[in-house]
């Protein structure tokens, strides 16, 4: 077979966003600046000592801007304190002001920090009117723009930057009474505030949209940066998963929003957000930084338009084969042999993974077959004896042999192998096979998304299983590379499966845990129990570290849950909306317990909470315990 003539074009590799660059403090954000690595205090804003103390461990950890929880006047108040004190100890980066409902609260802030964060869901706009007509939106818009004036002259005066910061679980009644919950009314939530700081000759402007839901962040973002280019709206964009959790899910559901955007050039600073000391957040952001970096000349050329619509979630139509496409949940593939020629880390001690859905041999040839599992096996040892055992092909064997065409099979193929008009005159023939889509080259996202317009033009709708080789020793390596990559496709609605390959030094029981925990964060099969936690910080109520463990710890077993701890009802009850089951901070030391969003049990002391929260789980009949 000859290839085709010609450079198959590459798609879908974009610059990074073109955003205005402007300083805030010492640093300089946006434009070609480097990303900014940020985190947020948990310590009381009014304990100075606790605050400059953990402000320190933050900025040795490397981050670049630290945010303060700033609920109220006096803790506003107190950020001249907390200022002058780290200038004493010789830190003179960034500090943002993270204010909510007060507008008082951040006219003051922006005479001592460098960046004050606003959320347009609730700042200076408290109705809990459920309809606007076209008059009283607009009426609304200008009480709003005449609320900010104050703090734009500060900001102006004081050389104050300021973030709109708007949250998926915060977005104001008059917005949802638009827009509904929808990535669209976050999108204009912030392009709404926007136009007031442009009116008012205001530019030192940074964008958030974030979500605890990784498909709604990224699309969220996707058209943000699509409608700031439509309009000239140039503004820095922070990204982050918020209210991620902690552990190995918190940090994968971090990487799969995260990475997909920075590889889509979008994001000029960005926060991991943990339920965990903010210290523990800087590694990861820093890592993920690094990750691009090293590997931007593979990530910026030419864009090319999507033949779909990448700010909303549509899964790739394919035929069904064996339990694999179609209307079946993405399928893990996973090789049977261990390795034992070096020395491997233990697996995350988070979670046991279930059994992978389809089991590859290679050369085995083992005597005992589980009846309930698939397997495949190499060609040249496969033997058509066992009814749940199938053949997979290499491209060289597949161009050389002769199957039945109702013999289902799987074949493997790259980039360049699809290049071929007899290759793909054959998979269009073909009913019965699933294709095994390598990626091999230095851009594997742009490699494997090429090889999905390539199946989109010729109409062909096999399922896919993505697979990739790693080569990796460390398991927060191996981590990063394969979330960062495989998120991409899959918040792209491609593939139907995922098989990650690692030849280095990763137990198979790590690359179960991630395979699975990959598609558990991109929403599309959950596996575990899903929590939704927020990384804490000075509203919270209680000690959600602790909290959360315990509440882990008593719920891991109910596994089809999706279960929400959270410190305060700032962004609480929205951020859980999708949630099954919440337990949400109150008054100090009290918690309330939600079943959805219906209030359940209120004040509960914190000790007693999650025992009543496994009752409330049983109560209401969901306490079934799965096992793997």
């Amino acid at each position: 077979m000859q290839s085709q003539e010609g450079r198959f074009p590459h798609l879908f590799v974009q610059d990074r966003f073109q955003s205005n660059q402007f300083p805030i403090g010492s640093l300089f954000i946006g434009g070609d600046s480097p990303v900014i690595v940020q985190s947020m205090t948990n310590t009381n804003t009014l304990d100075t000592k606790a605050t400059v103390e953990q402000c320190i461990r933050v900025f040795d950890a490397g981050a670049q801007m630290v945010r303060i929880a700033t609920q109220g006047i006096a803790e506003a108040e107190n950020l001249k304190n907390i200022k002058a004190e780290l200038l004493k100890k010789g830190y003179s980066l960034p500090l943002v002001a993270d204010v909510h409902f007060l507008p008082k609260a951040a006219e003051i802030a922006a005479k001592y920090v460098e960046k004050v964060r606003i959320n347009p869901g609730n700042y200076a706009e408290k109705t809990s009117q459920p309809d606007y007509s076209p008059m009283e939106y607009q009426q609304a818009l200008d009480r709003i723009a005449q609320k900010l004036k104050p703090l734009i002259q500060i900001c102006k005066e004081n050389e104050t930057a300021i973030r709109i910061g708007v949250n998926h679980g915060s977005l104001s009644n008059r917005i949802l009474s638009r827009y509904g919950n929808t990535p669209e009314g976050m999108v204009e939530s912030a392009l709404e505030f926007i136009r007031i700081f442009e009116e008012a000759q205001f530019y030192n402007l940074v964008v958030s949209l974030k979500s605890s839901h990784v498909q709604s962040m990224v699309y969220a973002n996707r058209l943000l940066a699509a409608r700031m280019k439509e309009n000239n709206h140039l503004y820095p964009i922070h990204l982050g998963v918020t209210e991620a959790g902690n552990g190995l899910a918190g940090r994968q559901k971090s990487i799969a929003g995260i990475a997909s955007l920075l590889n889509d050039g979008i994001g000029d600073t960005i926060r991991v957000s943990l339920t965990e000391a903010p210290e523990n957040e800087i590694p990861l952001a820093k890592n993920l930084i690094e990750y691009f970096e090293k590997n931007k000349s593979k990530y910026t050329e030419t864009q090319f338009k999507p033949w779909f619509n990448p700010t909303e979630y549509q899964k790739r139509k394919s035929n069904t084969v064996l339990n694999i496409g179609g209307k079946n949940q993405a399928v893990v593939v996973l090789g049977i042999a261990h390795k034992s020629s070096c020395s491997m880390q233990k697996p995350y001690p988070d979670f046991l993974a279930p059994n992978e859905d389809i089991a590859y041999l290679g050369n085995e040839r083992p005597i005992f077959f589980q009846e309930d599992k698939v397997y495949i096996q190499n060609y040249s040892v496969w033997k058509n004896e066992q009814s749940n055992c199938f053949p997979l092909l290499s491209f060289r064997e597949w161009e050389s042999v002769s199957l039945a065409n109702e013999q289902i099979a799987f074949v493997q193929l790259n980039l360049a192998e699809l290049q071929l008009s007899e290759i793909i005159k054959r998979l269009k023939n073909s009913n019965s096979l699933v294709l095994i889509l390598e990626a091999i080259s230095d851009n594997p996202i742009a490699e494997w998304r090429t090889a999905f317009w390539r199946l989109h033009e010729n109409e062909i709708d096999m399922p896919v299983v993505l697979h990739r080789k790693f080569e990796t020793h460390q398991n927060d390596q191996f981590l990063l590379e394969s979330t960062a990559l495989f998120s991409s496709l899959l918040l792209d609605g491609f593939g139907d499966g995922i098989w990650l390959q690692d030849l280095g030094c990763v137990h198979r029981e790590t690359t179960k845990q991630i395979a699975f925990g990959l598609l558990q964060s991109c929403r599309l099969r959950q596996s575990q129990t899903e929590y939704i936690a927020c990384p804490s910080c000075a509203r919270t109520l209680f000690d959600i570290e602790k909290r959360l463990e315990e509440v882990r710890e008593k719920t891991k077993l109910f596994k089809h849950l999706k279960i929400a701890v959270m410190g305060c009802v700032v962004n609480g009850l929205g951020e859980m909306a999708d949630a099954d089951y919440g337990y949400v901070g109150s008054v100090p030391g009290k918690v309330n317990l939600y079943k959805g969003n219906l209030l359940m049990e209120k004040n509960i002391n914190e000790e007693n909470a999650s025992d009543m929260l496994v009752a409330l789980i049983k109560k209401e009949g969901d306490g079934q315990i799965q096992k793997h």
